[in-house]
């Protein structure tokens, strides 16, 4: 997965880029956190010790994270994607609702949050 780490001094804010298809994936981790690494270890410490068969889920404020099977789901509360053995056709997407889902692996996300925590201040 490719991104770019952004820090705008300006501002003094810090930011990520991910591809377009990532966009649901972008906004959990600016949206659900506050952009310093603290606030995110937890989430980290959680979804580095899931082994292969493990299911996790994360409950944010405008986001859901499901684990199942080292394959990440991040959703956006308004789509009504409680249930993680539901499966969302792509059909069913809008185009405003793909920017509200994503998937990707679990090994992509953890690399994806280890560089991102480094970047962050402490």
């Amino acid at each position: 997965m490719e991104f770019d780490f952004i820090y705008l001094p300006d501002s003094r804010r810090y930011s990520l880029k991910l591809p377009t298809e990532q966009q649901a994936l972008q906004q959990f981790l600016l949206e659900e956190f506050e952009h310093k690494a603290s606030s995110y270890q937890p989430l980290l410490n959680a979804l580095t010790e899931l082994s292969r068969f493990d299911t996790y889920q994360f409950h944010g404020r405008e986001y859901q994270l499901v684990v199942e099977k080292m394959e990440v789901r991040i959703s956006h509360h308004s789509l009504g994607y409680i249930d993680p053995q539901a499966e969302l056709l792509d059909d069913e997407l809008s185009l405003d609702d793909a920017s509200m889902y994503a998937e990707c692996g679990l090994e992509d996300l953890l690399h994806l949050m280890t560089k991102w925590l480094e970047f962050l201040p402490k």
